[in-house]
């Protein structure tokens, strides 16, 4: 092989890496009042919670296989969550956990759930008295291997959370209080990106 060819191909290799880092990070850059809580390469930040299996790959934070949960390093109570979720079967089951304890078996005995299953469960608020329309918040999924975002809003005792723009879920009663923010292994197999927070007054 020549050295202008060598050259050549080193220079482009250079170029797709340079236009597959810019791509990442403008697409994932936060929104104003936001910061990012996964940096795209790595799970600095988050915890390993009772054996878990979440790997940052590709951008994106994987679940394969496993129980236990990823929380947080910090605690938060009042919050804007937004991130994007893809399920790579049908009825994949995970949740986004809220004011968590640490303590638990495989998932925090202390937590608030806004359930994260491609199903006519979605967006349940387990732990709360919620309000949801089973069938409308199905009909806001997008097919199965598609991007979803979800928007949860935590503020005192209040909690909605809006599917794919739409508001799906919401519930009134939580317990004040900080606690870890979570994704729930429960053997599913997802992604998830884009994760962002904004921090709200009381």
């Amino acid at each position: 092989m020549s050295i202008t060819i060598m050259k050549k191909n080193r220079l482009f290799a250079a170029l797709c890496l340079y236009l597959s880092v810019a791509a990442w990070s403008a697409a994932d850059t936060p929104p104003e009042g936001f910061v990012a809580l996964f940096n795209g390469k790595d799970l600095g930040g988050w915890v390993q919670m009772n054996g878990s299996q979440f790997v940052a790959e590709d951008g994106v934070i994987k679940h394969r296989k496993g129980m236990g949960w990823l929380r947080t390093t910090e605690q938060y109570d009042h919050f804007i969550l937004r991130l994007e979720v893809r399920w790579l079967k049908d009825r994949q089951d995970s949740g986004v956990f809220l004011r968590a304890g640490a303590e638990g078996a495989n998932w925090p005995d202390r937590k608030y759930e806004v359930q994260c299953e491609n199903s006519e469960r979605i967006v349940h608020v387990f732990g709360a008295t919620c309000q949801r329309d089973p069938t409308k918040a199905q009909g806001l999924l997008k097919p199965t291997g598609e991007w979803n975002a979800l928007e949860i809003l935590c503020r005192g005792p209040r909690c909605e959370v809006k599917l794919n723009g739409v508001l799906a879920s919401s519930a009134s009663d939580l317990a004040p209080g900080k606690g870890y923010l979570g994704l729930q292994g429960e053997n599913g197999e997802m992604e998830f990106r884009k994760v962002f927070l904004k921090r709200l007054e009381p």
